[in-house]
């Protein structure tokens, strides 16, 4: 029978467990020691505890978060409506590189009804992605590129290895380093640095993504806000997303604004939310499922799996 004070010290560790190691898994060669210092268990109670919380799927393996300064582009994508956007929607969640999708609950005529972001290392990535969905974006938009001169990743190996994720064992960086064919030593040098220069924010250990789909809404204008509207928007507590564009053939919406919100309470959300940072209604809006196939982009691991 276990005592009280230890199912309390297991309930808490795994509480701090699903929480998350937030970009701050330790990069260290015995980083559930580390770990359990100061969670008050054993690094080998804490280990264990991680490896059955993956096995029933609601803990990770330690994957990275690609720092500011690795080179990438953002890009948003719209879709026409095509009856049942289900495989559409499924074949955008096995991209690679795609982290959002949105689905309209109610599609409108002459509008998209399946939006989605995505981050690839370039746009030959992007273009080789896209080639697998059933149909192809009927706009897009690049959300943010990289500098002309910035450098690209320097180790596509070892990128490509962390993007796999960390095993769960206690020396992680030591199993990652033998799949590689160096030493551990050389991978953790290699991470550190890439954490200085800002390539690695860090690693983490966390819950996956919610499978279950979000409600939102999207409220498109055809017409360019003005510079205060636009700083409200960014600054408004409701405000998912902003999206401003020059409005042409490739992409012809000048703003576009996502909100979270409730289906009951979306559009009283949205005109409030509007009129307190000074715009008129939108040209159209959309009621959305929002889901999340993955925390980011895969960046490195860009060829197609099969069952």
């Amino acid at each position: 029978m276990l005592h009280t004070s230890h199912v309390s010290c297991c309930a808490s560790l795994r509480q701090a467990l699903l929480q998350g190691w937030q970009q701050s898994f330790p990069l260290h060669s015995s980083p559930f020691r580390q770990m359990a210092a100061s969670s008050g268990a054993t690094p080998r109670e804490l280990l264990a505890l991680c490896q059955d919380l993956h096995r029933k799927g609601t803990l990770q393996l330690v994957l990275p978060t690609w720092g500011e300064q690795l080179p990438r582009t953002r890009w948003r994508l719209a879709f026409a409506p095509a009856g049942d956007d289900t495989p559409l929607a499924r074949a955008l969640g096995a991209l690679p590189g795609c982290f959002h999708i949105e689905r309209a609950t109610e599609p409108l005529p002459g509008l998209p009804s399946v939006w989605a972001e995505m981050e690839t290392s370039d746009e030959a990535s992007l273009g080789s992605q896209l080639h697998r969905l059933p149909m192809p974006p009927v706009a897009r938009i690049a959300l943010s590129t990289p500098a002309p001169d910035a450098p690209a990743c320097d180790d596509l190996d070892t990128a490509r290895e962390l993007e796999a994720g960390l095993q769960l064992c206690s020396r992680p960086y030591a199993e990652c380093a033998r799949r590689l064919g160096c030493s551990e030593s050389k991978l953790l040098a290699r991470l550190l640095t890439w954490r200085r220069s800002g390539v690695l924010a860090g690693l983490s250990l966390k819950p996956p993504p919610s499978r279950v789909p979000q409600p939102g809404l999207l409220a498109l204008w055809l017409s360019a806000p003005n510079a205060q509207s636009l700083q409200g928007l960014h600054e408004h507590p409701g405000v998912e997303r902003v999206v401003t564009a020059p409005g042409d053939a490739t992409w012809p919406w000048r703003l576009s604004v996502l909100l979270h919100a409730a289906p009951q309470l979306a559009l009283d959300q949205l005109r409030e939310t509007a009129a307190h940072v000074g715009l008129r209604s939108p040209d159209a809006s959309l009621r959305l499922l929002i889901e999340q196939p993955r925390d980011q982009a895969l960046l490195f691991r860009t060829q197609p799996t099969h069952a």
